[in-house]
């Protein structure tokens, strides 16, 4: 029995270390190095840009215009030494309805596992009078963080405030939160049909 207890605790340690192996502190590193990527390839004289971009232009009824511009930026395989295959690594996304702004970002490990949601949303708010930013951190597909913060919409240079840090979805964001893992699905098909459609 005792050996049988040893044997399943070694299993269970095994599989946390195997599975459990993004902590904040690596997914808010691993953050950090893609946007300074992202920062140096955009500069005048940064290395060639390197990402796919979607652009929607529409007119919506009773909202009017309607702009979405999503990028999404890949990571390399070894698989290749001339052309390697992609996956998708870090998506980007701002669009807008009427004079509401959304901004989201999506980070991915190598086998299109959502590691980080970044969002910043009016629509928490049922007043739209206040602006949210949102926080998600993912390990093996489990939330292990959630970090919300808030500042009042017309005051955009303002500091956003720290409202809720925990390891749960507040009732509150739980519909918003639902929305950006289908979204970050969603991004994953995008990228792939993007990625198999382009020319090499």
């Amino acid at each position: 029995m005792k050996r049988l207890v040893l044997i399943a605790l070694l299993t269970l340690t095994w599989a946390q270390t195997a599975f459990g192996q993004h902590t904040v502190e690596s997914i808010r590193k691993q953050y950090t190095n893609i946007k300074a990527n992202i920062t140096e390839m955009l500069k005048e004289e940064g290395y060639p840009d390197e990402y796919y971009q979607v652009l929607v232009r529409q007119n919506l009824p009773a909202t009017g215009g309607h702009f979405e511009d999503t990028r999404m930026y890949w990571g390399e395989r070894d698989d290749d030494e001339i052309y390697p295959s992609h996956y998708v690594q870090f998506v980007t996304t701002k669009y807008n309805f009427a004079a509401r702004e959304f901004y989201e970002e999506y980070l991915y490990d190598e086998k299109g596992n959502i590691l980080f949601i970044y969002a910043q949303t009016p629509d928490a708010d049922e007043d739209m009078d206040k602006m949210h930013e949102l926080r998600f951190y993912f390990d093996a597909g489990k939330l292990i963080k959630v970090l919300v913060k808030v500042r009042r919409a017309a005051d955009s240079q303002a500091p956003f405030a720290e409202e809720y840090s925990g390891t749960t979805v507040p009732e509150k964001y739980k519909n918003l939160y639902e929305h950006y893992c289908g979204w970050s699905r969603q991004f994953v098909q995008l990228f792939d049909a993007v990625d198999g459609a382009a020319h090499l």
